[in-house]
């Protein structure tokens, strides 16, 4: 079972994320802003968390992601956002170890099922990576 954190502040995204990822054998905590998310990262070990970009403001995910970077190197973070639709954007977001340092960015809408199975594939490559 990994423990996961998630990051959102529409509370029917994260019922729905969290049902799917705790069917599926997950330990999940949620966070609804920036602050309560750090908390919660500050309080014991995470083996992923999956963040949106737009709370409390536009962009807060992305200082987010950059703390949580800090505070664990090593744990993968999926990103999730709307944002490039909400403001209409004419390019896409990567990964990137120092401005957006994410495993994996996602474009809202997401299937719960397919976030999972992304969430689960990263787990699997950083045991996969711990053990070898």
């Amino acid at each position: 079972m990994s423990k996961i954190l998630l990051i959102d502040d529409d509370q029917d995204l994260i019922e729905m994320n969290k049902s799917v990822l705790t069917q599926r054998g997950h330990e999940v905590q949620v966070a609804f802003s920036a602050a309560e998310a750090t908390e919660v990262a500050k309080a014991g070990p995470i083996d992923l968390a999956i963040v949106d970009v737009m709370m409390e403001d536009k962009t807060v995910g992305f200082e987010l992601a950059r703390r949580l970077h800090e505070m664990s190197p090593e744990m993968p973070m999926i990103m999730l956002t709307g944002i490039r639709k909400e403001m209409q954007l004419g390019y896409t977001f990567e990964p990137d170890e120092t401005w957006l340092p994410v495993s994996k960015f996602l474009e809202k809408p997401v299937n719960p099922r397919v976030l999972a199975d992304e969430a689960e594939a990263l787990l699997t490559r950083k045991s996969q990576t711990a053990k070898g």
